[in-house]
């Protein structure tokens, strides 16, 4: 990990949530070369990494008890959302004194090392606005916000979070367009469609 001084980027993994739609923690199954949750952190490994842990803190932090250079930060309030996980999850990463904040979702298996380098670099060229993900219905995380954002993802309540930040910034954002958007895994079905797809291509 990098030294506790000024840092470029931290990146902060959400993996704070229930996984009430699988009905069973969904961040512990296998997607090829490791769990969901392993897969999120790997493809990460760049940047200082916090990873923010909910409703399942002793099971998250043991399951990457492998893996070197990872700061915990605990959410208690997990229930509230991801705007409440963002704002542990940044107060945790402004130690390193970052130019911007990295935010990645841990159910995002389709993300790899390329992609959130491919977010990294929008950024260097950049880096005075908000680099989002581009989706059919909306634009979203993965993001990077500028270090001067800090504030208002401290301040967030609810489901507010970075996707109203991402809206209300405008032309302040840099959209960044995936071949395919990265797919979120929620629920048994969603599971076993990833799977079936990650086996035809490989």
């Amino acid at each position: 990990m990098a030294e506790e001084s000024h840092s470029l980027l931290v990146t902060i993994v959400l993996a704070a949530g229930e996984s009430r739609r699988m009905g069973k923690p969904k961040l512990f199954l296998d997607v090829g070369k490791g769990s969901m949750l392993q897969h999120a952190v790997n493809v990460a490994l760049d940047h200082p990494l916090v990873v923010v842990t909910g409703a399942y803190p002793a099971q998250t932090q043991n399951h990457l008890s492998g893996i070197e250079g990872i700061t915990f930060a605990h959410n208690p309030d997990w229930e509230k959302g991801m705007a409440s996980s963002i704002a542990i999850g940044v107060r945790a990463a402004s130690r390193f004194d970052p130019v911007g904040y990295f935010i990645t979702l841990a159910d995002q298996p389709s993300l790899s090392v390329e992609s959130l380098a491919f977010l990294a670099d929008s950024f260097l060229r950049n880096p005075d606005k908000i680099v989002a993900t581009w989706y059919p219905e909306r634009l979203g995380v993965p993001a990077i916000f500028p270090a001067r954002y800090k504030d208002d993802l401290l301040s967030g309540e609810g489901q507010r979070g970075a996707r109203s930040l991402i809206k209300e910034a405008g032309d302040e954002v840099e959209v960044v367009r995936f071949h395919q958007p990265p797919v979120d895994i929620d629920t048994p079905e969603e599971y076993r469609n990833w799977i079936e797809d990650r086996t035809k291509r490989y």
